[in-house]
């Protein structure tokens, strides 16, 4: 048509944008160490959860050291717990020279030597896994209380220092709604909760929990 303009092609165009000066460089990379800083100085209390709960039962888990024993038997006797669980699969090593099989029969015939009552004690081996161990455990101790104790309406589950944020989500997991799970970590004894960056024990420990934690978190197979 006579008059109109002819339409034109652009291949490039002029953008304005905003970029980081240094000064502003320097002020994200501050913020940022501040953020680490933080994160590392609260990794073992972030792991190390403890939030009991009114509880009908305390749940230890098998594996622990005896001073964390003998802890578990003095916070059982300071409470109205009913009954006292010890937990645990087959022992990796000597299973077939020890007495007893199962971390959750040696933990128990520890507390029992420790003077607990066998009354008021019961051992409930999980099945053998390669992997989720803690998995098993609780599906074991689920299985035992919907069979044998349905009156057990809530547990406290004791464990280990940064082992404790791991444990408590499975347990939860797995207990859903039936039953309440609180949770009561125990500090370990290779290394100092407040400088576990110090030492060998306490560095692998932690940084191996806060893995094993965020892979339980994402890929957890608990039903």
């Amino acid at each position: 048509m006579p008059g109109s303009p002819r339409p034109s092609i652009q291949l490039l165009c002029r953008r304005q944008r905003w970029v980081l000066t240094a000064q502003g460089w320097l002020v994200v990379l501050f913020s940022l160490v501040l953020v680490m800083t933080g994160i590392f100085f609260n990794l073992y209390p972030f792991l190390a959860v403890n939030a009991p709960v009114q509880a009908d039962a305390l749940v230890v888990e098998g594996w622990l050291q005896d001073e964390s024993l003998k802890a578990a038997m003095t916070e059982f006797r300071s409470q109205p717990y009913k009954l006292l669980i010890t937990t645990g699969g087959r022992l990796p090593v000597g299973f077939y020279l020890a007495k007893y099989k199962t971390y959750a029969e040696i933990s128990a015939a520890t507390l029992v030597a420790l003077g607990l009552e066998q009354e008021k004690l019961v051992a409930v081996p999980a099945n053998r896994v390669t992997r989720d161990r803690t998995n098993a455990a609780a599906i074991a101790v689920k299985q035992w209380l919907d069979r044998d104790r349905p009156d057990i309406r809530s547990i406290n589950l004791w464990t280990q220092g940064p082992h404790a944020r791991r444990s408590w989500l499975l347990y939860r997991k797995t207990f859903e709604s039936t039953i309440k799970v609180g949770i009561i970590p125990t500090p370990d004894p290779e290394y100092d909760p407040q400088r576990w960056w110090t030492s060998s024990a306490g560095t692998r420990t932690v940084i191996s929990e806060l893995i094993a934690y965020l892979y339980a978190r994402l890929f957890s197979s608990v039903p």
